[in-house]
Formats: C-alpha cells, sequence, structure tokens
C-alpha cells in the first residue's frame, strides 16, 4: 500500500522558503499532507485550479504546517540517526522518553512509566542503541501480528502465506496476490494500534480484491467500516 499517490500532474512551487510539491487531480476537495521522514509538503488541489489559489490555501494552513512539521522527528522515530538519552519515541501511538542506563549486563528495553528504559555497557554505540531499539519494536510487533493476522485471515476467509516485517521508504504494507505474501513496514509499531490493523486489513483485501476499485473499498467499509479516517489520519493528511 503506498504512503502516497503519484499525480498526472506535478510541480514543485516555492511558499516562504518551502518547496511544495502541487498535485493537480480529478478531484473535488483539496488535500495538503506531510510526508515522512523529513516532513515534505504535499497539496492536492482540483485540475482547474491556479497555483495562486493552491499556494493560498497551503498558507491558510501554515501553522498548522509548521506545528507538524517540527513532530515529524518523533511521530516517525525510525528515520532518526541515533536514539540518545532524553529523546522522544513513540510505542503504539504514545510518547516516551529514552532513559540510557549504564550496566555490566544490559537487557532489553523496558517501559516504566512515560520512560522508555534502554540499559547498556559504558563503551556502546550509537548505532548499537539504534539496532537494540528497533530489534525490539520488531519483536513487540510480531508478537502483535500473530493474532492479528489470525484472527482477521479467518473473518475475512483469507489465507496468506507468508507475512514479514521489514524497514520500507515509500511503502507502509505491500500484497503480492500471486504469492500471497505480505510484508508489514515496521515503522508501524510506532503509530497507535488501530493503524497498524488498518494496514494489516488492507493487504489481507487485496487477496480479495487486487486493485483499489470499488469492490476494494465495499470490502474495507464491510470488515473495517473505520478505515477512510484511518487511511486520512496514517498519511498524515489535514480532513478538510
Amino acid at each position: 500500500m503506498p504512503m502516497h499517490r503519484i499525480s498526472t500532474e506535478e510541480k514543485i512551487i516555492h511558499i516562504q522558503g518551502h518547496p511544495v510539491k502541487l498535485q493537480k487531480k480529478n478531484m473535488k476537495s483539496l488535500r495538503l499532507r506531510l510526508i515522512p521522514p523529513h516532513g515534505e509538503i504535499r497539496v492536492s488541489v482540483p485540475s482547474w485550479y491556479s497555483d495562486k489559489e493552491a499556494a493560498q490555501f497551503v498558507l491558510s494552513r501554515w501553522e498548522w504546517i509548521m506545528k507538524q512539521k517540527k513532530t515529524i522527528k518523533a511521530v516517525h522515530p525510525l528515520t532518526q540517526q541515533n536514539y540518545n538519552n532524553g529523546d522522544t519515541i513513540l510505542f503504539l501511538g504514545e510518547p516516551y522518553t529514552i532513559t540510557i542506563i549504564e550496566t555490566s549486563r544490559p537487557g532489553p528495553p523496558q517501559i516504566k512509566g512515560d520512560q522508555i528504559i534502554i540499559e547498556e555497557k559504558a563503551n556502546s554505540l550509537p548505532h548499537q542503541r539504534k539496532q537494540k531499539i528497533e530489534s525490539w519494536y520488531r519483536t513487540k510487533m510480531k508478537d502483535m501480528m500473530d493474532s492479528l493476522i489470525t484472527y482477521w485471515a479467518d473473518k475475512m476467509g483469507v489465507e496468506p502465506q507468508e507475512w514479514k516485517i521489514r524497514k520500507m521508504n515509500t511503502r507502509w504494507g505491500s500484497c503480492n496476490t500471486v504469492s500471497r505474501r505480505i510484508w508489514l513496514n515496521l515503522e508501524l509499531i510506532t503509530m497507535k494500534p488501530e493503524i497498524l490493523e488498518y494496514v494489516l486489513v488492507h493487504e489481507l483485501a487485496h487477496l480479495l480484491e487486487r486493485g483499489h476499485n470499488k469492490q476494494f473499498k465495499s470490502l474495507m467499509d464491510r470488515f473495517l467500516p473505520s478505515w477512510r479516517s484511518l487511511n486520512i489520519e496514517l498519511r498524515g493528511g489535514l480532513p478538510l
């Protein structure tokens, strides 16, 4: 499932010194999004909109845009180079402050209150801490997905042959309808459980309908009625 769709007509315009990707489509509404990992600004407008009108729309939401750009690193922690003491990361949609404790016998990360405790040896390097946290993320996500896939596959009447977790730059999930293999983006574990579940149901639905046509949307409406609002939230959209 792509994080964003490619427009038939797009260009870069500059607003307040920031590049904005302007997409003109055959649509009636306006849509504004910030795309991880760097908070790229994208605006989609009807094909008859002028560049000036599109820029005015973006400027009307500028305060929201700047606020989102400041927090996008915390919202998408897997884009960080390191995980330093005092940094904030997310787990299942909740923020936790990293607290590093030096010890001779480090264990896995642990959540205590609003902190995530990272035990490590005194000579540990930042990339080792990053690997430890991402390994912990992967374990937690796998534990959740084992039961979720069993539940939803049975409810939807599908039989995926295999599913895996991996870091992906351009997709939240994907489904190979031939091999019946599903991939899920590791970063989903940083989001609230409903988002992770939505992406899973989306990919499982492709085992019933390959495209994103009316039949596919009808399947999503039947199995997960809240999918449209979750889709907007996942893509960083601003409801209009």
